[in-house]
């Protein structure tokens, strides 16, 4: 049994969780039901007001249900010290997750924070405010989900708070503070205004304002925050402008609710755009690409069918080798087996990963690969079962990655799988023993998508460092780079024949490039706006098609020797982020925004 550290309400106190300079957190266990909750005591004891307005706010926090809010399970005050029995969260803060100075993908703060969003929106639309947001209490459950902490603990926690000479040792609710939450006059906006602060640290590595409590609550209210490119050269003028919205000093100014703020950020993750003007009705304070529909193509192809198994934005989607079924992944954190002929769906996995899961089937159609993981930082090994749902398989995971991967591709022969991740690594790994063979290391940002040449001796993998890297299978020695991009590279793929690469970008362009010497042949311009996907048709290696598509919400298919435009596909109704040809070459399936998979007749 457990050593007893003490007792408080109705609770024992088992093990000391972490201490602060306000508080310790303790793990308690109830004394009647022996159930466990996380005890939160304040070191100091309030006065009768304050007692009251602690109090009142307890009761409030304790109705409180939503699926990323801590519950608050029980409270009160013992010889004037108050203490919060909360639901015990058991995998720690995202403070803990990433410590001070860590600088994440902007593709992992987009998911944390669309879950924070959705708490704070949630006590905003019940007239509340939780004036302490912070990573310390984003806290992660069993499932990996976040959840927020400490609601009514800042009504009290300002009695201290504000008064310490330096951050050394603190890094409280100070570093996170509005102006008018500093003035004592916080409002809803106060808890956007203290998300973006979090997000601008996760996003550059450090805060926006640094010094004494007392210098740096004077800057939140009177100074600009620097440019998180000058901290950060990689974020894209669309993603520093929505976090400096939600950065203005006058809350009036900022997003007309944390949930537009979430909603700004995840649009300017995938966006980026010149100017400063407003389109009406869009959170995004800059313009986005026009939405213009290309010319009409010489034939409209039909659409066979519209898979609406999931409930958010399409990540990938993967075609079976025969030609049967189609696996899918979505941001509503299932991987979704089903027939490519009827839409019937044949097995959902739930996962507990904080973005989409990169798919890939193995070349004999009995495996299929995706990410897992909290951050999807993992590979996972899945067996197509006798009644075609998937079962784990006898292959380990394959771990190696610091950040999300982006993207998988099996090897021609089956025996290896290559990833392509945020850490700004591909690599390399032995499918039955898992263990990473190559780490490829010659990009310098994030790693977007990687593929294979159709003989197995090479890759190609893309990044946002706007480059085009070939690089030899066996020993990862570079071959050539591709510089005709002028930004980001989504996605690339050999022909049939190997012999080029046809490669996507945030440019709006498609280029197609000599594999062996990087001498470009053609570049395909038929979209209106950035391109995030292609894919090579299989039937044709003599004279074969492209498909492309990005946030023209079209798919394009044209041909790769005169670059004319063949076909347009226009059934979406928003950006398409995933293409997959059937290995026959008469169909095609897209994944969107728009939370579909669409499969088109293109012969």
């Amino acid at each position: 049994m457990a050593e007893v550290l003490g007792t408080i309400g109705e609770y024992q106190l088992l093990q000391l969780l972490w201490q602060g300079q306000l508080a310790s957190v303790y793990l308690g266990e109830h004394r009647q039901y022996g159930t466990r909750a996380a005890i939160k005591i304040l070191h100091s004891a309030l006065e009768d007001d304050e007692a009251e307005k602690f109090l009142a706010q307890a009761q409030i926090t304790a109705h409180l249900d939503h699926p990323h809010i801590v519950r608050l399970l029980d409270y009160g005050l013992e010889n004037a010290i108050p203490y919060l029995a909360m639901q015990y969260v058991p995998n720690g803060s995202l403070r803990q997750l990433h410590p001070r100075g860590s600088q994440l993908p902007i593709s992992t703060v987009v998911v944390y924070v669309k879950q924070v969003a959705a708490a704070l929106q949630y006590i905003h639309d019940q007239g509340l405010i939780h004036c302490d947001v912070k990573p310390h209490n984003m806290l992660l459950n069993a499932r990996h989900e976040v959840m927020l902490s400490d609601f009514g603990i800042a009504v009290i926690s300002q009695r201290g708070g504000y008064r310490r000479e330096s951050v050394s040792d603190f890094e409280g609710t100070i570093l996170y503070a509005a102006p008018e939450q500093i003035r004592s006059r916080p409002r809803v906006a106060s808890d956007q205004y203290a998300l973006g602060v979090v997000v601008y640290e996760w996003l550059t590595g450090s805060w926006p304002f640094r010094g004494s409590v007392d210098e740096i609550a004077s800057q939140h209210v009177l100074k600009a925050p620097p440019p998180l490119r000058e901290k950060a050269p990689a974020i894209t003028p669309a993603v520093e402008q929505v976090v400096l919205k939600a950065l203005e000093k006058d809350p009036m100014q900022r997003f007309e609710s944390v949930h537009a703020f979430a909603v700004a950020l995840e649009r300017a993750s995938r966006l980026e755009t010149p100017g400063n003007i407003t389109i009406p009705g869009s959170p995004l304070p800059f313009t986005l690409p026009s939405k213009q529909r290309p010319a009409p193509a010489n034939a409209a192809p039909s659409n066979l069918l519209t898979y609406r198994g999931h409930t958010d934005h399409i990540y990938a989607l993967a075609w079976s080798p025969d030609g049967g079924c189609i696996a899918s992944s979505s941001l509503d954190e299932s991987i979704q087996l089903w027939r490519a002929s009827t839409g019937q769906t044949l097995h959902t996995h739930h996962t507990n990963s904080l973005k989409g899961q990169a798919l890939a089937w193995s070349p004999d159609g009995k495996y299929l690969a995706s990410t897992g993981g909290l951050l999807c930082d993992t590979i996972q090994i899945w067996q197509l079962s006798s009644n075609q749902g998937l079962k784990a398989s006898l292959y380990p995971s394959c771990n190696g990655h610091t950040e999300p991967i982006n993207a998988l591709a099996w090897s021609p022969d089956g025996h290896v799988l290559a990833s392509a991740s945020d850490d700004g690594t591909a690599r390399l790994w032995d499918v039955r023993s898992g263990r990473s063979i190559l780490i490829y290391r010659g990009h310098s940002a994030a790693v977007k998508a990687v593929s294979w040449s159709p003989d197995g001796n090479y890759l190609v993998s893309v990044g946002e460092d706007r480059t085009a890297h070939v690089w030899n299978a066996d020993n990862g020695r570079n071959l050539l780079i591709y510089y005709g991009h002028r930004d980001k590279v989504n996605a690339a793929a050999f022909s049939p024949d190997g012999s080029r690469i046809a490669s996507a970008s945030d440019d709006g362009t498609v280029h197609l490039w000599d594999a062996s010497s990087g001498r470009k042949i053609l570049v395909y311009s038929g979209h209106s706006g950035f391109v995030t996907t292609l894919a090579w048709s299989p039937d044709s290696p003599d004279s074969p098609l492209i498909a492309s598509a990005g946030l023209d919400d079209t798919i394009q298919l044209w041909d790769a020797s005169s670059g004319a435009r063949l076909l347009t596909c226009t059934g979406h109704s928003d950006w398409i982020n995933a293409l997959g040809w059937s290995p026959d070459g008469t169909r095609l399936a897209s994944g969107s925004w728009d939370k579909t998979v669409q499969i088109w007749d293109v012969k």
